[in-house]
């Protein structure tokens, strides 16, 4: 086979759309069957509130160590096979061979644990090296357009993984759920080996190819000036207070996803398979909206629409809980649902997209990494006082408890402004060459 016929993502626009897509669709399936699946399994097997949030916060935790990865993938790469290509085919290795181990049939707890820890793991790096793949393939104009497919993707993986898994997870045990998630991987797994990032690039270690002189000029040597440039950038004070009201938010968002389980399957008496397959329905459809989304967001910019996102939020949670009378009804708690996921895909977006404009460009990918880690901090954070929660609160007092950490949040947002951290940006960087657009 003659690899310089095969094509490049630099190349063609609709195939870098396809492709990003579908790397995160790769992302999504562990999140779909670790974090909603397997805790609503748990939650039907009568785990405990504590253990099921135990898991969540655990399997969720890998998910936090982006932050080492943003670095470490600025600094190494096999530049003949493209500055990020290596990394998303090891990530998607790692994963291949956790589903293949799990697909033996491990049932005990503990082990689902461990290697729920270690495919995530896998996925998250994958994430960093796809987000930085983004940031150094597509042009600014495309960036927002492609912001959608992905999350798009990443929402369809999830919402595959959660209603699949949770119906082979019922009817046949982890084994086989684990066997049909470890084919759909290494399918997936067919974009990153026939693909290049730019023409003339290796496609595989062993096959004909150079390292491009791009490759060489982006690529950072010094440790101490990504450092430098990352600490002095993360410690703006508009950098700190966007992180703090994000914390805010996704561990109030970690505290519902816990809940949702255990509150479905133990308390209301639902089966196994109906938080999981109508947050999957909700999630397809959201998925949908998410193409839509980005450019409404863009126009009304992603502060405001932040804003937006925390008042519906507040509302639709609040309103849970009063309704905690009518939540044994099917259509009141998928209408739950359905709000909930839409919401959280409409805060993702904008927060995401907001983050993106504090980045300086030298060090974008380990500087969004560690944004988007420390989010995921926060989710692992609230999944993990579900048990503290469960003891001290009625579940419709923990909706409650949601709501009113974003009513602090939203009063912190109040204090920020993009413009002074664009001029304190320019202050730093006098060449303009590490200013957001």
């Amino acid at each position: 086979m003659k690899t310089h016929s095969l094509p490049a993502l630099a190349d063609s626009r609709r195939l870098r759309l396809l492709a990003f897509a579908g790397l995160y669709v790769a992302q999504g399936l562990p999140y779909g069957i670790f974090l909603v699946a397997l805790p609503t399994w748990f939650a039907a097997k009568d785990y405990s509130s504590a253990e099921v949030g135990l898991f969540i916060a655990v399997v969720s935790l890998p998910w936090t160590l982006k932050l080492l990865a943003g670095p470490v993938m600025d600094r190494f790469s096999l530049l003949s096979m493209g500055r990020r290509r290596p990394w998303v085919l090891l990530a998607q290795s790692g994963i291949l061979f956790g589903c293949l181990m799990l697909s033996i049939g491990i049932t005990d707890f503990y082990w689902l644990l461990g290697f729920g820890f270690f495919v995530n793991l896998c996925a998250a790096w994958q994430d960093v090296a796809v987000d930085g793949m983004a940031i150094d393939i597509l042009p600014e104009n495309e960036r927002a357009r492609a912001n959608s497919f992905m999350f798009g993707g990443q929402m369809a993986g999830i919402s595959g993984a959660s209603a699949a898994g949770a119906w082979l997870l019922s009817r046949y045990g982890p084994g086989s759920a684990f066997f049909v998630m470890s084919v759909c991987v290494a399918l997936i797994m067919l974009v990153p080996v026939l693909l290049r990032e730019r023409p003339g690039e290796k496609l595989l270690p062993w096959t004909e190819g150079r390292a491009l002189p791009r490759s060489f000029e982006l690529q950072e040597t010094r440790w101490k000036r990504i450092f430098g440039d990352l600490f002095r950038t993360l410690f703006l004070p508009m950098s700190l207070l966007l992180v703090l009201v994000d914390f805010g938010d996704r561990m109030s968002s970690g505290i519902l996803q816990a809940v949702f389980p255990v509150l479905t399957t133990q308390e209301l008496g639902f089966s196994e398979t109906f938080y999981p397959e109508w947050t999957a329905a909700a999630g397809m459809i959201a998925a949908g909206f998410c193409i839509l989304a980005s450019p409404v967001i863009d126009r009304i910019t992603p502060l405001r629409a932040i804003y937006a996102g925390f008042i519906f939020k507040i509302l639709t949670v609040a309103a849970a809980g009063l309704l905690a009378a009518y939540w044994a009804r099917p259509a009141a708690m998928i209408a739950i649902i359905f709000t909930y996921e839409f919401q959280t895909l409409w805060l993702t977006i904008a927060s995401v997209s907001l983050f993106m404009n504090l980045c300086a460009s030298k060090v974008a990918a380990s500087q969004f990494a560690i944004y988007m880690a420390v989010s995921n901090l926060a989710l692992s954070a609230g999944s993990g006082v579900l048990g503290p929660l469960d003891g001290a609160l009625e579940f419709h007092q923990i909706f409650y408890a949601a709501a009113g950490i974003n009513i602090v949040m939203t009063g912190c947002l109040l204090l920020f402004n993009l413009e002074k951290h664009k001029a304190r940006l320019r202050a730093l960087f006098p060449s303009g060459d590490d200013t957001p657009d």
